[in-house]
């Protein structure tokens, strides 16, 4: 992996987005964790998570799917979001997984963790329209 690839791609998330990024290697896997990401203002009982990512050794090669949050990211009304009902354990804390996936094919040359981002608030986005019909 091109670690050096990986953090210049968070650099460039942190630029865009003012958001303050930890990078955690563990074995081959590499955690990414975005500190206080805000949410859709009303749409869940929190304003902000911590999110993680994970990639690995490969990035930019192997596709970067799905993300989780902190495991209170739920709707105001309390249900959990479509495809977020997994909890799982990463570096000593749970996450709520969501299983939300690209539609198209994962680009190494195009795609990367601001595209991945981007994916991720875009999902946010169509949640908090089907809450709103």
């Amino acid at each position: 992996m091109a670690l050096e690839e990986l953090r210049a791609d968070v650099a460039e998330l942190q630029q865009v987005t003012g958001l303050t990024v930890d990078i955690v290697p563990v074995g081959v896997q590499v955690f990414l964790v975005l500190r206080k990401v805000l949410l859709p203002p009303g749409a869940y009982r929190v304003a902000a998570t911590d999110v993680l990512f994970v990639t690995d050794q490969q990035y930019r090669m192997s596709a970067m799917d799905m993300f989780w949050t902190e495991v209170d990211v739920v709707r105001q009304d309390g249900t959990v979001p479509q495809n977020g009902d997994l909890i799982e354990t990463y570096l000593d804390r749970q996450w709520r997984r969501f299983s939300w996936h690209r539609n198209g094919i994962w680009n190494p040359n195009r795609n990367g963790v601001l595209d991945h981002y981007e994916l991720m608030q875009a999902r946010f986005a169509i949640d908090t329209a089907a809450m709103a019909r």
